[in-house]
């Protein structure tokens, strides 16, 4: 089995209003252009602690996410790869994927990245509009044509872009603007995530995603969808678009339930069925002589849950009978009823062959989270 390791930078130079990820203005940990040698340090110094003890011999993806991971240096990225590579074999054909904010694009970086041994590289885009980009509270630079050319002019690496919509106001020839000029620079793959309110960021303080607006994103979803596809692009999760081949190799392990090792405050582990991740705040990892772990406990019954909830996103579905396998554990007649009714309203699909794959229905993906919740709902 080939693993997948996460790398979490939890550092911003200013947060993002809408977001609900762990991480914090750099600043005051060091100069607000870069990640602190000092948090390098600990980072390592966690991998070579905990990585041995994971049974861990050989990963294929490598994940930098944040935060923003764009504030790293060649070097510490080089640094970090260089001390993987001493703990477990990375393959050659590993995809590499690092994060990158406009603000911090330049050749020489992306070029730096590359040599480093990253060769997957996601710029957050979010929105080309300037309106929209004050709306929701993008700390980061706003995206321009300017950016796009540097980060697509750097050769040698898979480029990859993130969109926002649904923004309330947004307008259809504001999110089809954004779609044809970055569909144009040929990404491998596009990630076109409606926005989410989330409880306790700034943006919840002052935006309210009422049923007008979610029936406006329902539109702006199903019309980005059908725009992607008509640029050649294949709708492989309800967020993600790729060419093919270029799906993310290393989401893919999270929707398939297939294992990962993350280090860093706030990241999270799968490895042989048990979870754990680390809650530590940025000051206590900086100041404690190891990364304190908590477990996250899962029951045959739980495990089941997380795994439609995550595997569902899948264009493609699950396996009924693969998934109760797998996880020892036979779907109780409630949940089967819901799923009938489910596939009786047209949300769901389920092909009766051997495997009895289940998958997310055309009407169904527009509430993909209500369909999957309705039907998990009684093993909570």
């Amino acid at each position: 089995m080939k693993y997948g390791i996460y790398i979490h930078v939890p550092f911003c130079r200013k947060k993002c209003d809408y977001c609900n990820f762990y991480s914090v203005p750099v600043g005051p940990f060091g100069s607000p252009a870069g990640v602190p040698d000092s948090y390098i340090r600990k980072l390592c110094d966690e991998i070579s602690d905990r990585l041995p003890g994971l049974n861990i011999s050989t990963a294929d993806t490598v994940y930098f996410g944040g935060g923003t991971p764009s504030l790293l240096t060649p070097g510490q990225v080089g640094g970090i790869l260089a001390i993987l590579r001493g703990q477990i074999k990375l393959d050659p054909g590993a995809e590499i994927t690092l994060e990158i904010n406009p603000g911090d694009l330049s050749q020489e970086k992306l070029s730096g990245f590359r040599d480093a041994g990253v060769n997957r590289v996601v710029l957050g885009v979010q929105t080309l509009s300037e309106r929209l980009h004050g709306m929701i509270g993008r700390s980061a630079a706003q995206c321009t044509v300017s950016e796009l050319d540097v980060f697509f002019g750097v050769p040698n690496l898979v480029h990859c872009v993130d969109l926002i919509a649904g923004i309330p106001s947004e307008r259809s020839e504001e999110l089809l603007n954004d779609i044809d000029v970055v569909a144009g620079y040929g990404p491998r793959h596009i990630s076109s995530y409606l926005l989410s309110v989330e409880k306790s960021t700034p943006l919840a303080g002052r935006m309210v995603l009422d049923a007008a607006a979610e029936s406006g994103q329902a539109a702006l979803f199903k019309l980005a969808v059908e725009r992607l596809k008509g640029h050649g692009y294949d709708h492989y999760e309800i967020s993600n678009h790729a060419l093919h081949g270029f799906e993310s190799r290393h989401n893919m392990k999270y929707w398939r339930f297939e294992p990962y090792a993350g280090f860093g405050p706030g990241a999270h582990t799968f490895v042989q069925g048990e979870r754990c991740f680390n809650a530590m705040t940025v000051g206590e990892y900086l100041t404690s002589d190891r990364a304190l772990l908590t477990r996250d406990i899962r029951t045959p019954r739980s495990a089941v849950v997380e795994y439609m909830l995550t595997g569902l996103r899948l264009m493609r579905g699950i396996s009924i009978v693969e998934m109760e396998k797998r996880l020892a554990y036979e779907l109780p007649e409630s949940v089967l009823n819901r799923i009938r009714k489910a596939e009786s309203d047209g949300l769901i699909i389920i092909d009766e062959g051997a495997a009895r794959v289940m998958r997310i229905s055309e009407r169904g993906i527009m509430i993909a989270d209500k369909v999957i919740y309705e039907i998990v709902e009684p093993m909570l």
